[in-house]
């Protein structure tokens, strides 16, 4: 083989292996992204006892469990919407009857949220109700590597 032909070939090789490296390094990134979704635990439920550590935790499921079924709807009511603003003829009662099914649905959300916290707050005392108050005024944390984008105002969303 000529002196090319075996830099073309060890040149080739050397770019295929780093895109092999590249991709395998952006797939681990995504697979392992669903951990920094949510958010994380609070510092109060180490401090609980055992019991209602379990019964935070199972409620908290029991509660997302629960919804979601709505953000199924909500996702779906959204999509109705979005069509009907983007129909060539906007019908002004049809998007009002979608926006209000989402303020039902978001509505209905936050209550089971609120049923399942005085379902909680029955079982703690005074200073795990503090703790559990001061969990539930703390915005949730954006994910590592969210770059706020100074263009676009902050916009809350739902929390899962």
């Amino acid at each position: 083989m000529s002196r090319k032909i075996k830099i073309l070939v060890l040149g080739s090789l050397l770019l295929n292996v780093l895109l092999i490296g590249v991709s395998l390094g952006h797939v681990s990134h995504r697979l392992g992204n669903d951990r920094f979704n949510r958010r994380p635990v609070p510092e109060f439920v180490a401090q609980l006892p055992e019991d209602k550590e379990k019964l935070f935790f199972e409620t908290m499921e029991r509660v997302r469990s629960e919804n979601r079924d709505i953000y199924r709807q909500i996702k779906e009511a959204r999509e109705r919407s979005i069509s009907i603003l983007t129909a060539p003829e906007f019908d002004e009662d049809a998007y009002q009857a979608e926006i209000g099914k989402l303020h039902e649905l978001y509505g209905l959300m936050k209550q089971r949220l609120a049923n399942a916290t005085i379902g909680l707050a029955k079982q703690f005392n005074q200073e795990e109700r503090k703790a559990l108050a001061n969990y539930l005024r703390r915005p949730p944390s954006p994910p590592p590597g969210a770059k706020p984008n100074p263009g676009r105002p902050e916009v809350s969303r739902p929390q899962e």
